[in-house]
């Protein structure tokens, strides 16, 4: 799929696409910049990915640098290897739940409708669309707690989930 968006997208390698190697990645979502930092295990975070394969992976920096502005927002980071894509939302911010959850949706839709229309299909084994919200433990994805999850499902052959930590098998 890496190839795929690469002739979708050519500015992808400009500052949008990051190739990890690293067994774990912390991710820290930057108020200000709005953009992921990759930092260190000690140091706050939203997002944790354990990679346990010999590849690597591909941590592309969607929001504001790959899809520009749409409205309704688009997801934060787009975060794939040749088996797995998991579209990733992090919702730190105070307000109500539901309402940080309705809005994450939204932009992993957004998304995936955008991509979807740049290159035809995702033909990979796991499809994934995550939502994080700001916790300060790990929190393996789980299905979201909406009806919204298999609307999803249905919708984009995706699997809608809520959590904070994604592995790479």
């Amino acid at each position: 799929m890496i190839d795929q968006l690469r002739e979708a997208f050519p500015q992808i390698e400009e500052n949008c696409l990051t190739i990890i190697n690293n067994k774990h990645t912390f991710v820290f979502e930057d108020p200000k910049s709005k953009k992921g930092v990759l930092v260190d295990a000690k140091e706050k975070y939203h997002f944790h990915i354990q990679n346990n394969t010999i590849s690597s992976y591909n941590f592309i920096q969607n929001d504001d640098c790959l899809m520009k502005s749409v409205k309704g927002g688009q997801c934060d980071y787009v975060i794939l290897n040749d088996n797995c894509v998991y579209f990733t939302e992090i919702k730190a911010t105070d307000e109500n739940l539901s309402v940080r959850r309705k809005k994450g949706i939204k932009q992993l839709e957004n998304t995936i409708k955008f991509y979807l229309k740049k290159i035809d299909s995702i033909n990979l084994e796991s499809k994934n669309a995550i939502i994080c919200f700001d916790n300060h433990k790990r929190i393996a994805p789980q299905a979201s707690v909406s009806t919204k999850q298999k609307e999803f499902k249905n919708k984009y052959q995706i699997d809608l989930q809520e959590g904070n930590y994604i592995c790479f098998e």
